[in-house]
């Protein structure tokens, strides 16, 4: 049996295996909303204890943060699912099952842990909006008289270079009109601050929902969060000029080394690119390695991302 003619099998295979897979989770997709809807109504008016949030609720918050479209937990994990059994299927052809199932349930990861590198891209952006956006909300806050509706409009509409804090108030502004229960107040003063990350957001969502459901002067408190982040902004200025090779070398210098070794391979040994390609994907060995390559440089990037880029807090 030929090279080609193994792959074209294993590529066939798995591409059955994948569009089953893909159909009984269509049949089934009813059943399996009703069954999450259930979970959510059996979860939706117990009392709080520790985060009192549904298990749901984070992984909602954190598609709703990082896509651009709407994309529900139904659907994610759906194809989550449909991700696990195709690598676990393909990889299965050529590493034992426990391997491979290890392998179908790492790369099943790989979504939540892309979207969670976006999350804390998109925090550490926002965090630096922190002090323009405070301070606008500030003037609106004293030009309405205390209105907490009108003083996020005006925030909004004298801060649209402010894209992610902004997109993230107007949010808030949105969810706030629909309701004065004190549970959804707090939830999406909550979704506020879990979009930022930082103490200051949640600081001000603090505020906001007090000026909300009390009508409490919250100027000092506002005016304290402002003195605060220019105080952090100095010292994260002072951070940044003592990082950034580090980051750049372990972010741009591993694909290089891989695109490397194999234009050596091929151009310099004489590997035919049929064989590399055979070698890497569908031999244990090479698939275990290139696995677990990628799996250690998504993880190192969320590290990186993680410790490396703090955000602009204090």
């Amino acid at each position: 049996m030929t090279i080609d003619h193994t792959m074209l099998m294993a590529s066939v295979s798995a591409l059955i295996y994948l569009l089953l897979v893909v159909g009984v989770l269509i049949l089934m997709r009813r059943k399996i909303d009703a069954a999450i809807d259930v979970f959510r109504s059996r979860h939706r008016l117990r009392p709080e204890r520790g985060s009192g949030e549904p298990m749901f609720t984070g992984l909602d918050r954190l598609l709703r943060t990082t896509m651009r479209k709407p994309l529900s937990v139904t659907a994610f994990g759906v194809l989550t699912i449909v991700l696990f059994f195709t690598v676990f299927i393909a990889s299965a052809k050529t590493i034992a099952p426990g391997p491979a199932l290890a392998t179908g349930a790492a790369f099943a990861g790989l979504p939540y842990l892309f979207l969670r590198v976006r999350l804390e891209r998109l925090r550490r952006a926002g965090s630096f909006e922190g002090e323009k956006l405070v301070s606008a909300f500030l003037t609106a806050y004293l030009i309405s008289g205390g209105n907490i509706y009108e003083t996020i409009e005006r925030a909004i509409q004298s801060s649209p270079h402010l894209k992610i804090t902004a997109k993230l108030l107007s949010d808030l502004l949105i969810e706030l009109r629909k309701t004065a229960d004190p549970v959804r107040v707090r939830a999406a003063t909550d979704a506020f601050a879990y979009g930022v990350g930082t103490n200051w957001a949640s600081m001000l969502a603090y505020a906001i929902r007090t000026g909300t459901l009390k009508g409490t002067d919250m100027t000092p408190a506002i005016e304290d969060i402002l003195s605060q982040l220019r105080e952090a902004r100095a010292l994260a200025e002072a951070r940044k000029r003592i990082n950034g090779e580090s980051v750049r070398m372990a972010a741009y210098l591993t694909p290089i080394l891989y695109i490397g070794s194999v234009f050596t391979a091929i151009a310099v040994m004489g590997l035919p690119p049929g064989r590399l390609l055979y070698n890497q994907f569908f031999t244990a060995q090479g698939f275990a390695l290139f696995t677990a390559g990628l799996f250690l440089f998504l993880l190192n990037r969320m590290l990186l991302e993680t410790l490396t880029n703090r955000k602009l807090d204090f």
